[in-house]
């Protein structure tokens, strides 16, 4: 005779350990979890915090522990006293002149050509290292005149920018709005960062959205680039190229550091086209 369905069923059953559909279905739920565990992070990432942005007056010094202030502000410089005119000395009346008497000129001495000194091999040896050293330190004191001319011409574009920035706070004394030290200037990672900004070029046309990157940078004291490197691209090669061209025309700051300094600056399209 035929078994039915559910006889079979039962037989089938009874051939396997007690407990087996209890384990069975255990293992499929384990298999269900294990991917979406494996894709979901436990804890939500939290975005860094940023510290706020601020337009700079780079003619303020950057310091490393600014005072209360704006950094956009400017230290109204007094006119200086006019120095009063010299008093010229009266004239003093010339002396009547004596008439000399004259004498009778004696015959001068015939001079007998001297002999034309002869230099040794060492002599001359000697005048060709000291006119050799004497080029070199010429062609130092150009490069060094040099030198100094582009950091003036640092210098005349950075008041010639800072006079487009006007503090929202009339006489406010030069610092940074969260700044909690007793130095007259502004934060230096802020002035950096102004720095580059003022030195990027980028129409906003040419990016959608608003990309973003890190990078870390070395300043020496002289405000001389040692080297940068990214620590977050912004996954879009135009924004990022514009970002390099503007770093390395950034490797001398028009002012000093207080020291060797390293920064960590995040630059975004919005901020860089300095837009809320």
């Amino acid at each position: 005779m035929e078994l039915s369905r559910k006889e079979r069923w039962q037989q089938l059953q009874s051939a396997f350990e007690p407990g087996f559909g209890r384990m069975l279905l255990i293992s499929v739920l384990i298999h269900l979890l294990v991917p979406i565990l494996y894709y979901t992070p436990l804890f939500p990432k939290s975005e860094p915090l940023k510290p706020p942005i601020y337009r700079v007056n780079l003619v303020n010094k950057p310091v490393k522990h600014p005072q209360a202030g704006r950094p956009e502000a400017v230290v109204s410089k007094k006119p200086p006293k006019p120095k009063p005119a010299p008093v010229k000395p009266k004239p003093i009346p010339p002396k009547p002149k004596s008439t000399p008497v004259k004498s009778i000129p004696k015959p001068k001495p015939v001079a007998k050509p001297e002999p034309k000194p002869t230099v040794s091999k060492t002599q001359e040896a000697n005048l060709q290292q000291r006119l050799e050293q004497l080029r070199a330190d010429q062609a130092r004191k150009q490069a060094e005149q040099e030198r100094k001319a582009k950091l003036d011409a640092l210098r005349a574009a950075a008041v010639a920018e800072s006079q487009k920035i006007v503090s929202p706070v009339t006489d406010a004394p030069v610092g940074m709005p969260e700044g909690k030290g007793d130095e007259a200037g502004v934060a230096a990672v802020a002035f950096v960062q102004e720095f580059i900004r003022q030195q990027w070029s980028l129409s906003k046309y040419q990016v959608s959205g608003n990309p973003q990157a890190e990078v870390l940078l070395v300043y020496n004291a002289d405000g001389q680039l040692q080297h940068y490197r990214f620590l977050d691209k912004s996954g879009n090669a135009i924004f990022d190229d514009s970002l390099v061209a503007a770093i390395i025309k950034s490797k001398k700051l028009n002012q000093p550091l207080p020291e060797e300094m390293e920064f960590n600056i995040v630059f975004n399209l919005k901020e860089m086209l300095d837009q809320p």
